[in-house]
């Protein structure tokens, strides 16, 4: 193989880590994800394969490009494709944002119910936020993060309900 065909296989799988971690987590759910995933993943195991192999049998030709690229491609690839990944990621680098949607619902006058805004497609699947709070001054709030396909849903909780939290520890 040469060093131009491992160049372009390098960059197509940094280009494809790159593209896939934001693209299942935000843009895709339950079935459209399922379909995608699988071709996408197989791709880029048989393109990391094809160049791992490549770079062990011609060892002297390696250049620092192709080994640095194919283990950012294998490691942010599995972290990124394994759903925990890109939930913490996604945790911590909007966590402000949530915070705010937070403190609004904990002052506004309503007790139960559900905010739905394209501006929080990126904070909650389907852009939609739930909330109860209760007469206690116990508020729940959740982000979905994924709605799942038929019988389940994920999502990123707040609350400041003592009992809540004890049941959620359990």
């Amino acid at each position: 193989m040469s060093r131009k065909t491992k160049t372009i296989i390098t960059t197509i799988l940094l280009a494809m880590v790159l593209f896939q971690g934001p693209y299942f987590y935000y843009f895709s759910s339950g079935f459209v994800k399922l379909v995608f995933l699988l071709p996408f993943a197989v791709t880029g195991l048989v393109l990391s394969i094809i160049l791992f192999f490549n770079l062990i049998k011609h060892r002297s030709t390696n250049s620092g490009y192709h080994i640095t690229g194919l283990i950012i491609a294998v490691i942010v690839g599995f972290y990124t494709s394994v759903g925990s990944g890109m939930e913490l990621i996604d945790f911590y680098f909007r966590l402000g944002e949530r915070e705010k949607i937070v403190e609004q619902v904990k002052g506004g006058p309503v007790k139960a119910g559900n905010i739905i805004d394209q501006n929080f497609f990126r904070l909650s699947d389907g852009g939609e936020v739930s909330y109860t709070k209760s007469p206690n001054g116990a508020v729940d709030v959740e982000f979905y993060i994924d709605r799942g396909f038929l019988d389940h849903y994920s999502s990123f909780l707040y609350t400041n309900d003592i009992q809540e939290i004890k049941n959620l520890d359990k």
